[in-house]
Parts: structure tokens; sequence; C-alpha cells
């Protein structure tokens, strides 16, 4: 499979590169948070792991049923059939309305359900606010992930990275403000992030939905604008493409942020250099996913047209770009691990375990690109269940209980053994395994004549 097409690779790489900026942006505000956090203190710092360890995967988990709407338009494109895009759309807001309200139900009850876990009363207090604070803007993060998901499946990047640009940069000078104070805004230390981000969400929201009601592209669209009502037969389409992609999607978040709660015995600077390590990989992993979600419009495209000999190209020359990106960002988190944990802290003890912690995570680098544009490209034919099973045996089955047993060396947590590197070591296994489980069924597929049976 490591055939370069190169045409193939300018299609993938010019959808791709205003993906990566927007999803860096993204992710920047979650970096951003980190660093306020850090810089106001180690309990916010921790507080904030925690948070981002419900959050993440919660928001990600309703993103991902939402990202069918991708595929879904991208193939009514190659088919040139907009009623049924419209559709898509208005069942998407429905899907967002109800996800809004199941998630944004977890995240204001934290503060009974945190008390099943040992924390400290201050880390527990801060970690319920933000929690509280992030849930306002769940809303407005699902709207603009409708409207985000329809741009795109239109292969309209650009916008989306204008405004995560915009957002990011708002984030900054909205978080300082939050988390210190400033006039007649009280000093809220970690639950002012909370309080950031949501307003960010809020702005990306409105500014999306104004692109949609203004851009020519979409004229055709809004002559025809009408609220409809829920499409049962629509709605379960989407469901049954969407859960599988938000399950895989938690299937490996939840491994990264679950493991928070789980290293809460080995103390407070542990914790801290964990969600270090977590908020750098977080951001790093957005160049191969963005790759992958470029691939999922193209194949969903080439898939609605037919066009098989193509879409086989395509997804031999996603392959090897994931591996030179696998290789790369290996190799700049080794040689700038010192460097980046700084900007994270200035306390000795979290930036020395941090430190160790990125060498670990460039170790899973190219599994982690391999795997996430299999599931990209599988995605793209609505083959979703496949992904959904194999990062499930992957991640839960295999990685985790070996993470458990090479950090704690028993099943009780009263002795340690690896410590947290015995967590990080477990997700070079799992994301291993889940890429050889993947490109198995790309294989199967795409390569044997099966690509285009649903």
């Amino acid at each position: 499979m490591m055939v370069v097409n190169k045409a193939e690779a300018k299609i993938l790489l010019l959808m791709a590169t205003p993906l990566v900026i927007g999803q860096l942006a993204q992710t920047g505000m979650g970096v951003v948070d980190t660093m306020m956090a850090g810089g106001y203190g180690k309990f916010h710092l921790a507080a904030i792991a925690l948070g981002a360890a419900v959050w993440l995967p919660v928001f990600l988990f309703m993103s991902g049923v939402l990202l069918a709407l991708t595929p879904y338009i991208a193939q009514t494109q190659g088919a040139e059939d907009p009623q049924r895009a419209r559709v898509g759309l208005m069942q998407g807001l429905w899907l967002a309305v109800g996800l809004a309200v199941l998630a944004g139900s977890i995240l204001l009850s934290a503060s009974h359900w945190l008390t099943f876990f040992s924390l400290e009363p201050a880390v527990a207090d801060i970690t319920s606010g933000y929690l509280s604070a992030m849930a306002y803007g769940l809303l407005p993060a699902l709207l603009f992930q409708v409207v985000r998901f329809f741009h795109e499946g239109h292969g309209l990047t650009r916008v989306m990275m204008a405004l995560s640009i915009m957002a990011f940069i708002l984030n900054i000078p909205l978080n300082y403000i939050f988390v210190y104070g400033l006039g007649p805004i009280p000093e809220m230390g970690g639950v002012g992030c909370g309080v950031a981000t949501s307003i960010a969400y809020l702005f990306m929201a409105v500014g999306a939905w104004w692109f949609y009601f203004h851009h020519q592209d979409y004229a055709g669209y809004r002559q025809a604008w009408r609220w409809l009502a829920p499409d049962w037969a629509v709605l379960w389409s989407l469901l049954r493409v969407g859960v599988p992609i938000a399950a895989a999607i938690l299937f490996e978040v939840g491994l990264f942020t679950f493991i928070a709660f789980l290293v809460t015995p080995l103390g407070t600077d542990v914790l801290a250099a964990h969600q270090i390590t977590i908020s750098y990989t977080a951001l790093i992993f957005m160049l191969p996913l963005s790759l992958a979600m470029a691939l999922t419009v193209r194949v969903g495209y080439l898939h609605g047209a037919g066009d098989t000999d193509q879409l086989r190209e395509t997804i031999k020359t996603a392959f090897a770009l994931s591996i030179i990106l696998g290789v790369a960002v290996a190799v700049i988190t080794v040689l700038l691990a010192h460097y980046v944990v700084n900007l994270y802290t200035n306390d000795a003890q979290v930036a020395a375990i941090a430190t160790g912690l990125f060498l670990l995570a460039a170790l899973y680098q190219i599994s982690d690109a391999v795997q996430v544009t299999s599931a990209g490209a599988l995605r793209g034919i609505g083959d979703t269940t496949s992904v959904m099973g194999i990062t499930f045996v992957a991640y839960w089955l295999i990685g985790l209980p070996a993470g458990y047993y090479l950090c704690y060396g028993d099943i009780s947590t009263s002795g340690v053994w690896l410590g947290i590197n015995g967590f990080w070591l477990s997700f070079v296994i799992g994301l291993s395994v889940a890429a050889i489980g993947l490109v198995w069924r790309i294989r199967y597929r795409f390569f044997n004549g099966k690509q285009l049976q649903a």
C-alpha cells in the first residue's frame, strides 16, 4: 500500500490542511485551559485534568454521532442529490439538540458522581464547577459541529478553519479574564477556563451558521429552507453510522482520559503530568486525524460516484502519507519534549514526570496515524461497526488491562510497579493492535472487490 499518487496526495493535502489548522485551533483551546490552570496552581491543573477526562469523551462521543453527516453529505455530492443533503442537515440539528440534553445532564450532575472518587475536596470542587460551566457551551458546540460537518461534506473547509482560529484567539483573553478576574468579573481559577471555552463555542456556532445563510454555494438550500419534523428513517440512518463512529472515538479517547481517574492514587503530581502529556498528544493527534477526515470526504465522494479504481488510489496514497506523518511527529516529540513541558508548568517534579511520558508517547505515533487513517477510509463508505469492534477489543480488552497491570503490578492499587509509565506503554500496545486490525479490514473492504457493498 506504500504508493503515492501525486494527484491524490495533492487533493488530500489541500483538503486536510485547513482541517489541520482548524482542529489545532479547537484543540488549542484545551491547551490554553491547561496552561492557564497550570499557571494558577497545580490543584487547578489537576482539576482541569479530571474535568477534561469527562468533557472530552462526552463531547467527542456526541460529535462522533454527528460525524455521520460528513460521509452522508459527501455521498450526496457524489450522487448529485441536494435534496438528500438538505434533509440530512435538518435531521442533524434534531440530533444535536437531543444529544445536548443527554450530555448536559451528565456534566451538570458532576458534584454528585465525583464523590465516588478519592479526590481532594479542593480538586473536586473546581472540577465540578468547570464541568458545569462547560455544560452551557455544549449546545452551541454541537450546533457548530452539525454545520461544520455539512460544510466539510461539501469540501468547504477553509471557513471552519478561519472560525476555529478566531475562537482560539478569543479564548486566550477570555481565559485570562475569567481565571484571574478583571473589573466586575470575579477571579474563578480553573472554573473560569470552562466559562471562557463555552463563550468561544457560542462564537463559533453563530459564525458557522451565519456563513451557511450567506454563502453563495448554499443559495439553493436556503431557497427551500424550512424546518422539517424529525424524519425517523434519516435519523436512524445517521445513528446507525454515527453511533459506531462515536463509540470507536470514545474507546480510544476514553482509554486516555479514564486513566486520569485510575492514577489518582499516584498523587497530584502524576495526575498533572498525565494531563500535560494528554494535552500535547491531543494537539498533535489533530495532524493524522485531519488527514483521516479529508480521506472520509474523498472516499465518500468517490463511493457516491462509483469510481472504484480512483478510490483505491486514494487509500494507498493516504496510507503512505500517514506513515510519513507518524515518523515526523515521533521525531519532533522526542526532540522538543523538554521545551514543550516547560511551557505548561514550572513545577520541577511535574515536569520531570511529563518529560518521560512524552518519550513514551513518541513510540505510538506511527500506529496512531495508521489506525486513524484506516478508520477515516472505512467511515467514508459507512463501515463503522467494524471500526467500533476492533477498537473496543484493542483499547479496552487488551490495552487497559495491560496498562493497569504494568502500572500497579496487581489488581489493587496498594503497590506500584511501573506507575504512570505502565499506562502509557499500554497505549503503544492498544494502538498497535488497533492499527493491525483496521488495516486488515481495509484490505478486505477495498482490495478484494467488497468496497461497494453496503
